[in-house]
């Protein structure tokens, strides 16, 4: 009997600060993140589930890619919009650095 309430303490100690854990993990990347406004020409669309992602490439040539989702607009209170290649537009997110150099920007305003 004591074994079966020691391992269930034991258990049930893990799976709870397993969570406060990855909590703690998920603020503190969120917080990390670097808000930033782009403004380039698009110069490739790829469709995704909920949106697309925009490659954009500014006046200083950079290359952006922009993933546009009616999830993340409607989350941060801005509105949908498809553009297509040629057209140039002004985003706002958070930027990230992919491993290989690549770098994506999570939009939550289009402008």
């Amino acid at each position: 009997m004591k074994n079966l309430v020691l391992a269930l303490f034991t258990i049930t100690t893990l799976v709870t600060t397993g969570c406060v854990c990855k909590k703690n993990k998920m603020e503190t990347t969120e917080q990390n993140q670097e808000s930033v406004t782009v403004t380039g020409k698009i110069t490739l669309v790829t469709n995704g589930k909920d949106g697309y992602t925009a490659v954009l490439q500014t006046a200083n040539n950079k290359v952006y890619n922009a993933t546009i989702s009616r999830i993340n607009l409607q989350k941060s209170g801005s509105e949908y919009k498809r553009y297509e290649e040629g057209e140039t537009i002004t985003v706002s997110g958070f930027i990230w650095v992919e491993t290989e150099g690549v770098t994506y920007i999570t939009v939550t305003e289009l402008q």
